[in-house]
């Protein structure tokens, strides 16, 4: 089989710490699969929460997801600390892509990598739309 490799950008623009909650645990006992996928999620909402903006509001536009890519290198458990660095790259005029780094802190091993392409979208509208000036500022 094939494994999905994933590269990292070399410039992170946000990092955010998050504890595993026994809520994140599957039934083998460690992180689950589709746990990294909300804590994916968490850190996003973190990283536009401390820009001044919600995924409803930048500059006016929202935001889905347009595609999630996740590789998985260790396990992780209940009461770690995570480091979800976070960086914001790859603009075309309607989205980018968001890039995502899963360290454990203490030991520093990587957990996971995860990449997220978003659209910005007009939800009144219910379109596409393009990716606002103040965003493209912050990240370039």
């Amino acid at each position: 089989m094939a494994r999905i490799k994933l590269e990292l950008p070399e410039v992170w623009h946000f990092s955010t710490i998050i504890n595993i909650r026994i809520g994140d645990i599957n039934f083998a006992g460690h992180l689950a699969h589709d746990a990294i996928l909300s804590l994916v999620h968490e850190s996003r909402a973190l990283l536009f929460h401390d820009n001044g903006w919600g995924e409803l509001d930048v500059e006016g536009k929202g935001i889905v997801v347009a595609d999630v890519v996740i590789t998985y290198a260790n396990e992780a458990f209940f009461r770690d600390i995570l480091r979800f660095d976070l960086a914001v790259t790859e603009f075309t005029k309607k989205g980018c892509d968001i890039y995502y780094r899963i360290i454990r802190v203490g030991d520093e091993k990587e957990i996971a990598r995860a990449k997220t392409g978003i659209v910005f979208f007009n939800y009144e509208e219910r379109k596409p739309a393009e990716v606002p000036s103040g965003f493209v500022k912050r990240f370039t």
